[in-house]
């Protein structure tokens, strides 16, 4: 038995070909629609909170009047499109789906449109905003005055729900129309005085939610192309087939066939989709912020040139001694491309039994793979089905339609990581890191340990590794035995014993009951009462943001691709550590999370060094740049002496004390164990490096310096906006620039000096620079409770319940 080049991508899927897509059964669920549904609904939230003001937002007024005045001609028009959203028009489209022997698509259409009415509905009644005519407005009614409930509109949601369950099944000219007949409806609605713009705004977000979910839940079906116009194309082309049908393989953004000349020459022929789920940004902006890559970086070009593209690749490994078939053909339009290549009778090698995947087998493929190394051609999809093995035995490395030539070290890393972890689920990871290493050399393997994630890997292989939970674990750790590396599972700390942990406790509460209570527990219920719900909201917000700031400036120390959502969590897990071992707690979490990504120990002590120094400078800009903007607006003006001064000192010593007497504690019983200890000389070392004017800078492993100081800055002025935010949620009435001000000095110190970061010490700070700034003692002691709550206690709660998924031992 004999099979054609698996040359398909498989890690994303098609929405329509060209030409003459017909819909077959099987069906593919895609996580971008996931990302749509979260979207969809944080917009409505959004809505929401603006709703509920009961006000009417100048900027939306002048909106409504713009579109509410369109002149009357229109309205006879205007009002047939609007129909497509009143809820009749729902099973009308349906059964029009269902005559044209649609079942699925009439099928999502009835579903998603009926569910968008009815969730408008819902909504309507917890909302209870009113429409157009219960606000301070003129407006005009072509049909006449329209009562009831506005938020959000029922005809957009409908609209939006129709259009959104009905795109997949369309061509792209077609979709075009669809989304533009229901951005009518929207618009309709506020001509006609039924709705305001914020009320279509989120109908249409409800209803492409809606209608994301049902594709999620049902799938969306994958399309054929007609063989008989693919032989047309490839007869106009200048290359006539005599015979063409389906290949037998598998292939999720491309439509494979088998294809025989006149002259009896058999063929591969691969039919490239017009609407490759590569392309949709949403997806494109998902692996961006998951990995910092996009994988296919030339899915958003024209057809003919991806179809160009992918040839170029394969003749470019090909003349490099890599085993590749042979291309014919590379053509294409906007409409569809065809790569046509020679046939090979091979068989994928992930298809081949167990038996058949020797050594020697191994041992060749990596040897093609190190071919493709030295051409600097980055395959970028280098799974075990883009190996074939002929009837000799053979390797040929096939499928280069994500490839890139020129090709970055982290790039070419990424596909000895993507065929490790592929080739390891038919081989033991032993055999396959042998094998590796041999033909590739430790230093090339070592460099793949950061892309040995789950998000690094394509979709396929991540479905593939389901199945079998621990095999990841097992091939990083087997690549760490060969090369020499720490092993990043061993136990970070000792138990740090019954007396540390209370003293730390003890001292936590001090900082979290004893100094908020100083203002008096009366005062500090009535401020909090008085409290702003939005500023709060906002602040947690601010928080969320700025510690996703911190987390992409962290990324840009190290020259490796890690995922922003582990680096995020990797932090509050690192904040954890603090609480029972200090800075040195922080320093051990944050070493052994980059150690598992795939840094070696003294690079991972480098780039905290680089994060501290560049942290230090961040403090110093916001600190500087505020202080010079409130000095020239007058807001430094207002100092006095803070308030219950000698209590607040008082109560911050003692829970201060505790808590680095129980770190003192921990610290004794894990001298000389866990990570490369970050000492001062790092982080000047660190510092100066940063300052340094290029020309001086020493080389040395890519340090994305001015990017990381951004993020950083970016981090630190947003933290003090969640301080600022949190003070006006409970009354305290401190300017922005003031209180960025003093923020930003209090994060250098604690930057350079991290002990006096730690409860007791840092809230007492706060409560004294706050009241010196003109806070009333019990506004103060509530924002400075809210901002501790948001930026460290709960992040910290947090890291201690993903210390187990992070793998770091911090003692029983």
């Amino acid at each position: 038995m004999t099979t054609q080049l698996q040359v398909g991508h498989r890690d994303a899927g098609p929405t329509g070909p060209e030409p003459a897509p017909t819909p077959r059964s099987p069906v593919h669920r895609y996580a971008v629609d996931l990302v749509r549904v979260v979207l969809g609904a944080a917009v409505l939230g959004l809505g929401f909170l603006v709703a509920q003001r009961g006000e009417l937002p100048t900027f939306e007024r002048d909106l409504f009047q713009l579109v509410n005045d369109l002149p009357p001609a229109v309205f006879p028009v205007v009002w047939v499109v609007m129909q497509l959203g009143n809820v009749v028009a729902v099973p009308v489209v349906a059964a029009a789906a269902l005559a044209a022997r649609q079942v699925r698509m009439a099928r999502d259409l009835l579903v998603s449109g009926l569910l968008a009415y009815v969730t408008a509905d819902l909504v309507k009644g917890v909302v209870r905003r009113e429409r157009p005519g219960g606000f301070a407005v003129e407006v005009n009614f072509p049909e006449g005055p329209v009562t009831g409930l506005g938020f959000i509109s029922g005809h957009s949601a409908v609209a939006a729900a129709l259009a959104t369950a009905a795109v997949p099944y369309l061509s792209r000219r077609t979709r075009r129309a669809v989304w533009v007949l229901a951005w009518t409806v929207a618009l309709a609605r506020i001509y006609v005085g039924a709705h305001l713009p914020l009320d279509v705004v989120g109908g249409a977000a409800v209803g492409w939610a809606i209608g994301s979910l049902v594709h999620w839940v049902f799938g969306v079906p994958r399309r054929d192309v007609d063989a008989s116009r693919l032989r047309r194309l490839l007869s106009r082309l200048g290359l006539p087939v005599h015979e063409l049908r389906p290949a037998a393989v598998a292939a999720r953004s491309s439509h494979p066939f088998e294809a025989t000349t006149p002259e009896g020459r058999r063929l591969y022929v691969k039919y490239l989709e017009s609407d490759r789920a590569e392309r949709d940004w949403l997806y494109r902006l998902y692996r961006l912020l998951a990995v910092r890559d996009v994988k296919d970086a030339d899915a958003v070009a024209p057809l003919g040139q991806q179809a160009e593209h992918e040839a170029v690749a394969a003749m470019t490994a090909r003349e490099r001694g890599v085993r590749t078939p042979r291309v014919l053909l590379a053509r294409g339009g906007d409409r569809g491309a065809v790569v046509v290549q020679e046939f090979v009778p091979a068989l994928p090698l992930d298809e081949l039994p167990p038996a058949a995947v020797t050594a020697d087998l191994l041992a060749g493929v990596w040897e093609q793979v190190g071919l493709l190394r030295n051409a600097r051609v980055a395959h970028n999809d280098l799974v075990a089905a883009s190996v074939l093995v002929d009837q000799d035995g053979r390797p040929w490395i096939v499928d280069f339609g994500n490839a890139l030539t020129g090709a970055s070290d982290d790039s070419l890393a990424g596909d000895v990581a993507e065929l490790m972890a592929s080739l390891a689920l038919m081989a033991e990871p032993r055999v396959v890191v042998d094998a590796a290493v041999a033909r590739l050399g430790a230093e090339h393997v070592a460099a793949a340990l950061p892309a040995l994630a789950p998000l690094s890997l394509s979709a396929d292989t991540r479905r593939r590794l389901r199945a079998r939970p621990d095999l990841l674990d097992l091939l990083r750790s087997e690549v760490r035995a060969q090369l020499g590396l720490p092993d990043p599972h061993r136990p970070e700390f000792p138990p740090p014993g019954r007396p540390a942990r209370a003293a730390v406790v003890l001292g936590s509460i001090g900082a979290l009951v004893g100094v908020p209570l100083l203002a008096g527990a009366a005062p500090l219920a009535e401020a909090v009462e008085r409290g702003g719900w939005r500023w709060l909201g906002a602040a947690l917000a601010l928080a969320v943001l700025a510690r996703a700031a911190m987390a992409a400036g962290a990324l840009l120390t190290v020259d490796r691709r890690i995922a922003l959502g582990r680096t995020y969590g990797a932090g509050m897990v690192a904040d954890a550590a603090t609480l029972l071992h200090g800075g040195d707690g922080w320093r051990r979490a944050a070493a052994r999370f980059l150690e598992r990504a795939g840094v070696l120990p003294d690079a991972a002590v480098a780039a905290l060094a680089r994060f501290t120094a560049g942290a230090a400078v961040a403090a110093v800009v916001v600190a500087g740049t505020t202080l010079v903007l409130a000095l020239v607006e007058g807001r430094l003006t207002g100092w006095r002496t803070p308030e219950a001064l000698v209590p607040a000192v008082l109560v911050g010593l003692g829970s201060w004390a505790l808590v680095l007497t129980g770190q003192w504690l921990a610290l004794r019983r894990s001298r000389g164990r866990g990570a490369p200890s970050l000492v001062r000389e790092d982080v000047g070392r660190a510092l100066r490096e940063l300052l340094a004017p290029r020309r001086q800078r020493t080389e040395g492993p890519v340090w994305r310096r001015g990017a990381q100081v951004a993020w950083t800055v970016t981090g630190v002025f947003l933290e003090a906006a969640v301080l600022a935010a949190a003070l006006h949620s409970v009354g305290g009435q401190v300017a922005l620039l003031a209180t960025a001000t003093v923020y930003g000095a209090l994060h250098l110190l604690w930057s350079l000096v991290p002990v006096t970061a730690a409860p007791g010490a840092a809230d007492v700070a706060l409560l004294l620079a706050l009241t010196a700034l003109g806070a009333p003692l019990a506004s103060a002691c509530a924002g400075v409770l809210l901002f501790r709550l948001l930026t460290f206690w709960l992040p910290a709660a947090a890291g201690a319940a993903l210390t187990a998924q992070f793998d770091h031992r911090l003692g029983p």
